[in-house]
């Protein structure tokens, strides 16, 4: 028995599901799903799937490293999980955020925490019914809200949903061209955080988007899961990888009534700057169907593509083994074991009547 397996600690071998013998690259590959599956940007407000991440990240880091997983495999995480808590970046120096600022040009994903005094106001602007002396800007339909808030701090917005909008579906679009990192926050009529969805690093801005729709939204997967497959299969083509990051995108019920959200600043030094809009989906019907029948079209030809690859290599196999065909049969016409046998035969008996008694 080792230490990893006493004192409670859960072990690093069963959150990868691998065996204590398991390769590097079996380990990677492991860690690759997971991450892929349970990574914070594609399960936004999902507590337990964020405590899942962290977990499957520390156990990757040890795992990974001969010399960590060796000390491992002897004296078991010694806390290892607790380096992976999540981080107020109020209570961190200078030099903390800075780091902190770097992290996220890299686009290692940092978990950081909403600020008391956020969820404080959110809860006295619910409680009064909007009637406070806290700044809350309606939000319509259709209209953009250029909003500007100071780092760890919010911007509170309300909408008024109908019940025909509901039907439609809603949009709420946060775009950053300025690469802001932030959060966009729905509240629940208690004033408390109902789900939350962290800002996402694209080419050209940082983006939140809610969805309240009739129908599922479906992504492939973004900027730091794309670095991921590259790092862990540099063998092979990262195109061969889109469809594993391919999933549901969070899909929110919102009831019609009066709501509560927020921006939250979550940048680590500069104010964010975010353009907020509140949408109604608009369904083309035409252009759907349009997709649909290209996405066929370019599946029968990727699955025609496949047959004659497969053919190619029937064929390839069939005319290398060809010439070898050709040298057998003049092998047995020739030197045939049947026509030696009969000619021995033949010769030996060639002398004697075929009536002759012994």
């Amino acid at each position: 028995l080792t230490m990893a397996s006493a004192g409670g600690e859960k072990d690093f071998y069963e959150i990868l599901g691998v065996e204590r013998t398991a390769s590097e690259s079996e380990i990677r590959m492991a860690y690759r799903k997971l991450a892929l599956r349970y990574h914070p940007d594609r399960n936004p407000g999902s507590q337990e799937d964020a405590e899942k991440f962290k977990e499957i990240s520390v156990a990757y880091a040890v795992l990974s490293d001969s010399n960590r997983r060796h000390r491992y495999d002897l004296t078991g995480p010694a806390d290892s999980l607790k380096e992976f808590e999540v981080i107020d970046p109020s209570e961190l120096g200078y030099l903390g955020r800075a780091f902190g600022a770097l992290f996220t040009q890299l686009n290692i994903p940092i978990p950081t925490t909403i600020s008391p005094k956020v969820i404080s106001m959110a809860e006295q602007i619910i409680k009064s019914n909007f009637s406070t002396d806290i700044p809350v800007e309606t939000l319509n339909f259709g209209c953009v809200s250029n909003c500007r808030v100071v780092t760890r701090e919010a911007k509170f917005y309300r909408i008024s949903i109908s019940e025909e909008d509901c039907k439609k579906g809603i949009i709420i679009s946060c775009r950053s061209t300025d690469m802001s990192k932030f959060k966009l926050i729905l509240f629940d009529k208690e004033g408390c955080v109902r789900t939350m969805w962290e800002s996402q690093k694209l080419k050209r801005y940082t983006s939140a988007e809610a969805f309240s729709l009739p129908f599922d939204v479906v992504r492939i997967t973004n900027v730091f899961e794309l670095n991921v497959l590259r790092e862990f299969d540099k063998e092979v083509p990262i195109q061969f990888h889109l469809l594993d990051g391919l999933q549901t995108a969070q899909n929110i019920k919102i009831q019609p009534g009066e709501h509560l959200i927020c921006i939250f600043g979550d940048n680590w030094f500069k104010d964010t700057n975010v353009k907020v809009k509140l949408l109604t989906a608009e369904c083309d019907t035409k252009r759907y169907e349009t997709a649909v029948a290209k996405l066929e079209n370019y599946s029968k030809e990727i699955t025609d593509n496949l047959s004659r690859r497969e053919s190619a290599y029937a064929e390839f196999v069939d005319s290398s083994a060809a010439k070898y065909v050709v040298k057998v049969e003049k092998k047995q016409k020739n030197y045939g074991g049947g026509h030696l046998f009969n000619n021995i035969f033949d010769a030996i008996t060639s002398g004697i009547p075929k009536n002759s008694k012994h």
